[in-house]
């Protein structure tokens, strides 16, 4: 995502400074180094930032973030474009006047906050949708601000001939650190989205100031030759490999490999846990720290060591992979542990088999591109190729491949350059280490492939989408009284149904009659006889086996996939209507969707809404904000009841709900349902928020209403512009 360091920098002592510039540096380091830092701080706090702003305007799910890092990466690889270009076409006047030039223009496009009109109608696949809502809102003050480093850089170097413009490198990278670091833990914590994108565009225009100080020294003292430009440059040289079609092709290859690891590894976390910036910011920020130590400092990887411990990392995804309730803490850990390594690997043969100095610029482009590569491969390329998330499954026994042949075509590249130089290891150690490298590799890759296989194991369907990859499948199928066909999407399950005819229509799973839904649908009390029920989230259906003779029914599902799998491989929908009951799936994120029902007119007066789309352990956000629980009301009868699922392993919504339930003059009440109330029933836990007394002290309701846990957290409220689920997670 940012360009790496350069550990071994080139002396600039010895070259006199070009025609047309003073002997005398124009500008002190200080101002080089603010500038610098601060475009690396704004290029990488901008990325959570702006991708929580349009979470909630695509459903909320992970792969909202991996398209954010898909349009960084590319942007990226436009901005080092811009940079190669700019500094090896055009004279110092021209490039200080170009620049500055943009910079003012890109101010136009402040603040950075997306316009609403482009959101869509939050159906189908929104991918272009969101790239075009980044291009528009921070598309090119990104762009300047990532051509910084390399364009600054090449200026320093002619304005300080005596001094490596490399350390700019490390302090770039130390601003995106920083940058990432902080914005979960102070940015996201203390300030609203709109004050975020306010301050972030008075850092841009600060940066305008400084950058702008030094693009007009060049454009106004210096020569119009751009030749003499080039002089410091092609005078100084480093040491590096030499250039060969293999070498440029793993220019590519390893940082692909590991950018597509990064993202896969973000989907791992975020589709079982929660779509937050913290789960973005710790493995980019992971990511980011083996580009600072590898290209900080070639010998700070070490291969005989540290292939050691990337086999152990190897071990440690493939085990929390396949690790079925971990808790968050420990997932973040031995992913976090496995990614690390394996880019640290990556990143480390990279540097090892990087050119000489005067080819740096086309080596960071190369990087850049394979970086988005590996972004494109795993937001647009996986979607199409996979119907499971394999792609993490792909790059964890890719990375040690791509490690080995590197490591040969490093010591090849070495013999060949010194043939004179140390003597090589003996044949024996060296047939032996690789021989278990590869007996290794081969085992991994035995190993994913075998769970690939145990994953499609009695398998009836499985497909995949812009939302996530679902999965039907027949568990249990020897034993015909207890047959089940089962939904899961990624490894959450999202519904099942007995095969039996007796058992098929019995509400099971989070939705027993004695769960708070249950009681709900089952105990409103209603004069006539149809009861309104709207449903956000469809998942397999299984709501639909209370609806009754003539009640209204309405879901709202994100996932047009999982529509289609609910009507072909259940039978709920189909039975509820065959009972009389008028059934309709409404397609678009289930907020979206109220709001342009209202919009356009539309009378809603649900008895009873149920929001469902919890029960899986990611949390879409927008879900539970005041604006989302305002919208409710306003579709729900005055004594209506709102049931809330907030069965979750990884984070508390009790005090979320409890806020906005007061915010609007409600009671919220806890109703926990017990594994084991029916056959099939799961333990789940609801939160029923109305102000109907008549519900409320019916006998049947109150015996299942209880009190809040004594050790429950303090109501908290979420707003569109404010929400924090760091502060709610149950990290053991």
């Amino acid at each position: 995502m940012t360009a790496p360091a350069e550990g071994a920098a080139p002396s600039f002592e010895s070259c006199a400074p070009p025609e047309g510039f003073s002997r005398r540096s124009r500008f002190p380091v200080a101002l080089y180094a603010a500038t610098t830092f601060l475009s690396a701080f704004l290029l990488f706090e901008v990325q959570p930032l702006i991708a929580k702003y349009i979470l909630p305007w695509f459903g909320g799910g992970s792969t909202v973030w991996t398209t954010t890092m898909l349009f960084f990466q590319v942007t990226l690889i436009g901005g080092y474009a811009y940079a190669h270009f700019v500094s090896d076409r055009l004279a110092p006047r021209k490039q200080g006047a170009l620049h500055l030039a943009l910079l003012v223009l890109a101010i136009a496009a402040l603040p950075i906050i997306p316009r609403a009109s482009l959101r869509g109608d939050g159906t189908g696949d929104p991918t272009w949708r969101i790239l075009l809502v980044l291009t528009v809102a921070v598309g090119a003050p990104y762009l300047l601000l990532s051509s910084t480093a390399p364009l600054i850089q090449r200026w320093f170097a002619h304005d300080h001939p005596g001094a490596s413009p490399y350390r700019l490198y490390a302090l770039s990278n130390a601003g995106s650190l920083l940058a990432l670091l902080t914005y979960p833990v102070v940015f996201e914590r203390l300030l609203g989205l709109h004050a975020q994108a306010w301050l972030w565009s008075g850092g841009y225009v600060a940066f305008v100031a400084l950058c702008g100080l030094l693009a007009t020294g060049f454009f106004r003292g210096s020569s119009g030759h751009a030749a003499s430009f080039e002089q410091p440059i092609a005078t100084a040289d480093a040491e590096g490999t030499r250039v060969t079609v293999a070498g440029v092709a793993f220019w590519l290859l390893l940082p692909a490999c590991a950018s597509a690891l990064l993202i896969a590894t973000t989907n791992q976390l975020t589709q079982d846990v929660a779509a937050i910036p913290l789960l973005w910011v710790v493995p980019l920020s992971l990511y980011l720290l083996t580009f600072i130590l590898c290209f900080g400092d070639e010998r700070t990887y070490r291969p005989s060591r540290d292939l050691f411990v990337l086999a152990l990392a190897l071990a440690a995804g493939v085990y929390v992979m396949n690790k079925v309730g971990f808790e968050v803490l420990w997932q973040v850990l031995l992913y976090s542990f496995a990614l690390f390594m394996c880019c640290f690997a990556l990143h480390g043969e990279l540097v090892r088999l990087r050119p000489a100095a005067r080819h740096l610029t086309a080596f960071y482009l190369a990087v850049s591109v394979g970086g988005a590569l590996g972004g494109v491969f795993v937001a647009l390329v996986a979607p199409v190729i996979f119907r499971g998330y394999w792609e993490y499954h792909l790059t964890l026994a890719l990375t040690p491949v791509l490690v080995i042949a590197a490591r040969g075509l490093d010591l090849l590249g070495r013999r060949a350059s010194a043939p004179n130089g140390p003597r090589a290891p003996r044949r024996g150690l060296v047939l032996l280490a690789g021989g278990a490298a590869v007996a290794g590799t081969a085992a991994l890759g035995a190993f994913l492939v075998r769970d690939i296989h145990d994953a499609n194991k009695d398998l009836v369907e499985r497909d995949r989408n812009f939302y996530g990859s679902v999965r039907v499948f027949e568990f249990n199928r020897e034993f015909p009284e207890s047959a089940m066909v089962v939904m899961e999407h990624g490894r959450i399950l999202h519904g099942f149904q007995f095969t039996a005819p007796e058992k098929r229509g019995l509400g099971a799973a989070y939705y027993g009659p004695n769960s708070g839904v249950g009681v709900a649908l089952r105990d409103y009390p209603k004069p006539e006889s149809e009861l309104s029920v709207g449903v956000i989230g469809l998942g397999a259906g299984m709501l639909a086996a209370y609806a009754k003779p003539d009640d209204d029914w309405r879901f709202y599902e994100i996932n047009p996939m999982v529509t289609r799998l609910a009507e072909e491989h259940f039978t709920y929908l189909a039975d509820a209507r065959d009972r009389g009951a008028h059934l309709h799936v409404l397609h678009g994120d289930g907020r979206t969707v109220l709001e342009q029902q209202l919009d356009h007119g539309g009378e809603l007066a649900f008895d009873v809404l149920v929001l469902d789309a919890f029960s899986s352990d990611a949390i879409p956000v927008h879900l539970l904000t005041k604006e989302a629980f305002d919208l409710y009301w306003r579709v729900l009868k005055p004594d209506g009841v709102l049931a809330i699922n907030i069965s979750n392993r990884h984070v508390d919504l009790s005090p979320v709900v409890r806020a906005a339930a007061e915010h609007n003059g409600k009671e919220a009440h806890w109703v926990s349902g017990q594994a084991g109330d029916g056959e099939g029933v799961l333990a789940s836990v609801w939160v029923l928020v109305t102000s109907n007394r008549a519900f409320l002290d019916t006998a049947d309701v109150a015996a299942h209403l209880e009190e809040w846990p004594e050790n429950a957290r303090a109501p908290r409220l979420w707003t569109d512009d404010f929400s924090n689920v760091l502060s709610l997670m149950r990290l053991y």
